[in-house]
Protein backbone atom coordinates (compact mmCIF):
# COMPACT_ATOMS: atom_id res chain seq x y z
CA UNK A 1 0.00 0.00 0.00
CA UNK A 2 1.50 3.34 -1.06
CA UNK A 3 1.47 6.26 1.30
CA UNK A 4 -0.74 9.27 0.60
CA UNK A 5 1.02 12.63 -0.04
CA UNK A 6 0.82 15.01 2.86
CA UNK A 7 -1.45 17.99 2.36
CA UNK A 8 0.32 21.33 1.94
CA UNK A 9 0.00 23.65 4.88
CA UNK A 10 -0.39 27.41 4.85
CA UNK A 11 3.19 27.65 6.04
CA UNK A 12 4.40 25.62 3.06
CA UNK A 13 2.55 27.91 0.67
CA UNK A 14 3.87 31.02 2.42
CA UNK A 15 7.45 29.74 2.22
CA UNK A 16 7.05 28.92 -1.46
CA UNK A 17 5.55 32.33 -2.21
CA UNK A 18 8.39 34.02 -0.35
CA UNK A 19 11.01 32.01 -2.23
CA UNK A 20 9.47 33.09 -5.52
CA UNK A 21 9.07 36.73 -4.48
CA UNK A 22 12.40 37.34 -2.74
CA UNK A 23 14.66 37.50 -5.84
CA UNK A 24 12.40 40.14 -7.35
CA UNK A 25 12.35 42.16 -4.13
CA UNK A 26 16.12 41.95 -3.71
CA UNK A 27 16.55 43.38 -7.19
CA UNK A 28 15.12 46.62 -5.84
CA UNK A 29 18.20 47.15 -3.66
CA UNK A 30 20.67 49.48 -5.33
CA UNK A 31 24.28 49.58 -4.17
CA UNK A 32 25.82 51.51 -7.02
CA UNK A 33 24.82 53.02 -10.34
CA UNK A 34 25.72 52.12 -13.86
CA UNK A 35 29.25 53.36 -14.53
CA UNK A 36 28.64 55.87 -17.31
CA UNK A 37 30.88 58.88 -17.93
CA UNK A 38 32.70 58.18 -14.63
CA UNK A 39 29.71 59.42 -12.63
CA UNK A 40 29.48 59.55 -8.82
CA UNK A 41 26.47 60.50 -6.66
CA UNK A 42 26.82 62.38 -3.36
CA UNK A 43 24.01 61.59 -0.88
CA UNK A 44 23.12 63.11 2.50
CA UNK A 45 21.07 61.41 5.25
CA UNK A 46 19.05 62.42 8.32
CA UNK A 47 18.40 66.11 7.60
CA UNK A 48 17.42 68.68 6.93
CA UNK A 49 19.23 70.54 9.69
CA UNK A 50 18.69 74.29 10.16
CA UNK A 51 22.44 75.00 10.49
CA UNK A 52 24.31 72.47 8.36
CA UNK A 53 21.93 71.76 5.49
CA UNK A 54 21.87 75.42 4.31
CA UNK A 55 25.69 75.43 4.31
CA UNK A 56 25.79 72.23 2.28
CA UNK A 57 23.22 73.59 -0.16
CA UNK A 58 25.27 76.75 -0.63
CA UNK A 59 28.44 74.75 -1.33
CA UNK A 60 26.60 72.59 -3.84
CA UNK A 61 25.10 75.68 -5.49
CA UNK A 62 28.46 77.44 -5.65
CA UNK A 63 30.16 74.44 -7.27
CA UNK A 64 27.10 73.61 -9.42
CA UNK A 65 26.86 70.09 -8.03
CA UNK A 66 23.54 68.22 -7.93
CA UNK A 67 23.12 65.80 -5.04
CA UNK A 68 20.56 63.52 -3.42
CA UNK A 69 19.11 64.05 0.06
CA UNK A 70 17.42 61.38 2.19
CA UNK A 71 15.62 63.42 4.86
CA UNK A 72 13.66 62.12 7.83
CA UNK A 73 9.94 62.84 7.75
CA UNK A 74 10.04 64.50 11.17
CA UNK A 75 12.69 66.94 9.92
CA UNK A 76 10.84 67.50 6.65
CA UNK A 77 7.89 68.76 8.68
CA UNK A 78 10.11 70.89 10.92
CA UNK A 79 12.01 72.55 8.05
CA UNK A 80 9.83 72.58 4.92
CA UNK A 81 11.64 75.62 3.53
CA UNK A 82 14.86 73.61 3.24
CA UNK A 83 13.04 70.86 1.33
CA UNK A 84 11.71 73.53 -1.04
CA UNK A 85 15.23 74.88 -1.49
CA UNK A 86 16.63 71.40 -2.25
CA UNK A 87 13.95 70.88 -4.87
CA UNK A 88 14.37 74.35 -6.38
CA UNK A 89 18.11 73.76 -6.79
CA UNK A 90 17.49 70.54 -8.71
CA UNK A 91 18.54 68.05 -6.05
CA UNK A 92 16.84 64.67 -5.79
CA UNK A 93 14.86 64.11 -2.58
CA UNK A 94 14.49 60.56 -1.25
CA UNK A 95 12.78 59.02 1.78
CA UNK A 96 14.71 57.95 4.89
CA UNK A 97 11.69 56.98 7.06
CA UNK A 98 9.91 59.29 9.47
CA UNK A 99 11.93 58.86 12.65
CA UNK A 100 14.86 56.54 11.86
CA UNK A 101 13.24 53.48 13.44
CA UNK A 102 14.82 50.03 13.07
CA UNK A 103 12.42 48.93 10.36
CA UNK A 104 14.01 45.50 10.00
CA UNK A 105 12.31 44.56 13.29
CA UNK A 106 9.14 46.63 12.85
CA UNK A 107 5.61 45.47 12.06
CA UNK A 108 4.20 45.99 8.58
CA UNK A 109 1.91 48.68 9.99
CA UNK A 110 4.84 50.57 11.51
CA UNK A 111 6.91 50.23 8.33
CA UNK A 112 4.10 51.59 6.19
CA UNK A 113 3.47 54.48 8.57
CA UNK A 114 7.17 55.48 8.64
CA UNK A 115 7.51 55.35 4.86
CA UNK A 116 4.13 56.67 3.76
CA UNK A 117 4.10 59.62 6.19
CA UNK A 118 7.49 60.79 4.92
CA UNK A 119 6.53 60.48 1.25
CA UNK A 120 3.29 62.36 1.92
CA UNK A 121 5.11 65.16 3.76
CA UNK A 122 7.56 65.60 0.88
CA UNK A 123 4.74 65.58 -1.67
CA UNK A 124 2.84 68.27 0.24
CA UNK A 125 5.87 70.55 0.06
CA UNK A 126 7.24 70.02 -3.46
CA UNK A 127 4.38 68.30 -5.27
CA UNK A 128 6.28 65.09 -5.97
CA UNK A 129 6.65 61.82 -4.09
CA UNK A 130 10.16 60.37 -3.69
CA UNK A 131 11.23 57.47 -5.91
CA UNK A 132 14.07 56.26 -3.68
CA UNK A 133 14.06 54.92 -0.13
CA UNK A 134 17.10 54.46 2.10
CA UNK A 135 16.30 52.35 5.17
CA UNK A 136 17.75 53.55 8.49
CA UNK A 137 21.17 51.99 9.06
CA UNK A 138 20.82 50.32 5.66
CA UNK A 139 18.79 47.45 7.15
CA UNK A 140 15.79 46.12 5.22
CA UNK A 141 13.41 43.39 6.29
CA UNK A 142 10.87 41.73 4.03
CA UNK A 143 8.15 44.21 5.05
CA UNK A 144 10.41 47.12 4.06
CA UNK A 145 11.17 45.57 0.68
CA UNK A 146 7.50 44.92 -0.04
CA UNK A 147 6.33 48.31 1.20
CA UNK A 148 8.91 50.23 -0.82
CA UNK A 149 7.70 48.45 -3.93
CA UNK A 150 4.04 49.12 -3.15
CA UNK A 151 4.78 52.83 -2.60
CA UNK A 152 6.68 53.11 -5.88
CA UNK A 153 10.15 53.43 -4.40
CA UNK A 154 13.42 51.61 -5.01
CA UNK A 155 15.74 50.93 -2.07
CA UNK A 156 19.12 52.67 -2.29
CA UNK A 157 22.05 51.88 -0.01
CA UNK A 158 25.59 53.09 -0.75
CA UNK A 159 28.86 52.01 -2.30
CA UNK A 160 31.07 54.10 -0.04
CA UNK A 161 30.48 55.61 3.39
CA UNK A 162 32.44 58.75 4.25
CA UNK A 163 32.04 57.73 7.91
CA UNK A 164 31.54 61.41 8.66
CA UNK A 165 29.18 60.43 11.51
CA UNK A 166 32.24 59.31 13.51
CA UNK A 167 33.68 62.87 13.20
CA UNK A 168 37.19 61.59 12.40
CA UNK A 169 38.45 64.95 11.15
CA UNK A 170 38.07 66.78 7.85
CA UNK A 171 41.27 65.33 6.39
CA UNK A 172 40.20 61.74 7.04
CA UNK A 173 36.77 62.27 5.53
CA UNK A 174 38.31 63.75 2.40
CA UNK A 175 41.01 61.09 2.12
CA UNK A 176 38.59 58.20 2.58
CA UNK A 177 36.19 59.37 -0.12
CA UNK A 178 38.87 60.24 -2.66
CA UNK A 179 40.75 56.98 -2.09
CA UNK A 180 37.69 54.73 -2.39
CA UNK A 181 35.57 56.47 -5.03
CA UNK A 182 34.92 54.45 -8.18
CA UNK A 183 32.76 54.82 -11.26
CA UNK A 184 29.08 54.54 -10.37
CA UNK A 185 29.72 55.05 -6.64
CA UNK A 186 27.00 56.23 -4.28
CA UNK A 187 28.71 58.15 -1.46
CA UNK A 188 27.08 58.44 1.96
CA UNK A 189 27.27 61.63 4.06
CA UNK A 190 25.07 63.04 6.84
CA UNK A 191 23.76 66.59 7.15
CA UNK A 192 22.20 65.92 10.58
CA UNK A 193 21.96 63.21 13.23
CA UNK A 194 18.66 61.39 13.61
CA UNK A 195 18.57 61.41 17.43
CA UNK A 196 20.53 64.56 18.28
CA UNK A 197 19.59 67.92 16.70
CA UNK A 198 22.67 69.45 18.33
CA UNK A 199 25.15 67.07 16.69
CA UNK A 200 28.03 68.89 14.97
CA UNK A 201 28.20 68.26 11.20
CA UNK A 202 30.75 71.00 10.53
CA UNK A 203 33.40 68.46 9.49
CA UNK A 204 31.14 67.28 6.68
CA UNK A 205 30.57 70.87 5.59
CA UNK A 206 34.30 71.68 5.57
CA UNK A 207 35.22 68.45 3.79
CA UNK A 208 32.70 68.86 0.99
CA UNK A 209 34.50 71.48 -1.17
CA UNK A 210 37.73 69.45 -1.09
CA UNK A 211 35.85 66.28 -2.00
CA UNK A 212 34.07 67.97 -4.89
CA UNK A 213 37.36 69.39 -6.20
CA UNK A 214 39.20 66.11 -5.71
CA UNK A 215 36.57 64.01 -7.46
CA UNK A 216 36.42 66.37 -10.40
CA UNK A 217 40.21 66.43 -10.65
CA UNK A 218 40.08 62.64 -10.97
CA UNK A 219 37.65 62.94 -13.85
CA UNK A 220 34.41 62.11 -12.03
CA UNK A 221 31.12 63.73 -12.98
CA UNK A 222 28.87 64.46 -9.98
CA UNK A 223 25.21 63.61 -10.53
CA UNK A 224 21.96 62.85 -8.70
CA UNK A 225 20.65 59.32 -8.21
CA UNK A 226 18.09 60.05 -10.93
CA UNK A 227 20.97 60.40 -13.37
CA UNK A 228 23.16 57.65 -11.95
CA UNK A 229 20.56 54.90 -11.92
CA UNK A 230 18.77 53.79 -15.07
CA UNK A 231 15.22 52.39 -14.68
CA UNK A 232 16.26 48.76 -14.99
CA UNK A 233 19.54 49.00 -13.10
CA UNK A 234 19.80 46.94 -9.91
CA UNK A 235 23.15 48.46 -9.07
CA UNK A 236 24.43 45.17 -7.66
CA UNK A 237 27.57 44.96 -9.79
CA UNK A 238 30.89 44.99 -7.96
Amino acid sequence: MTGQPLASTKGDHASLDLARLLPTLLQQIIWRGTARESSVALTFDDGPHPIYTPQILEILRHHQVPATFFPLGCNVERHPQLIREMFAQGHTIGNHSYGHARLIFASRKRVRREMAATSAAIERIVGQRPHFFRPPRGLSGLATLQMASSLGMRIVLWTLSSRDWTRPGVGRIVARVLAKAREGAIVLFHDAKYDDPGEDRSQTVRALPEIIGGLRARGYRLVTLNELISPGDTGQRR
